[in-house]
């Protein structure tokens, strides 16, 4: 139990994506933040399914390839760690956390734009 924490919070086993990577990459990003966040401002073309929220039996999963790369985001990378491996264990083997989750996607939106 205790080493199950320990990797989920060091994100041992399960891939990461930079925003640099997601960057032009035209491949599905799964935004776990709350759904307010998510209102306020997302990645374009991002599926909203919130953490508490997560199954992976929820239709908007469903409608993913399981053969195609998947990127999470959460807002800073860690609970996107879990739902990678959740997705990981459920057959979609190219899942990946996004590296800083959303504050990182936005610092490199912001850098872009200056």
């Amino acid at each position: 139990m205790l080493l199950d924490f320990f990797k989920n919070l060091l994100g041992i086993g399960v891939k990461k994506i930079t925003v640099e990577e997601l960057n032009g990459k035209k491949i599905p990003v799964i935004d776990i933040r709350e759904k307010n966040k998510y209102d306020e401002e997302h990645i374009p073309g991002a599926i909203n399914i919130p953490f508490r929220e997560f199954d992976i039996n929820n239709p908007k999963i469903k409608e993913v390839n399981k053969n195609r790369e998947i990127a999470v985001c959460c807002v800073s990378g860690i609970s996107s760690i879990k739902i990678a491996r959740i997705l990981n264990e459920n057959g979609y083997e190219k899942a990946k956390s996004l590296k800083g989750g959303f504050v990182a996607w936005k610092a490199f939106k912001n850098s872009k734009n200056n």
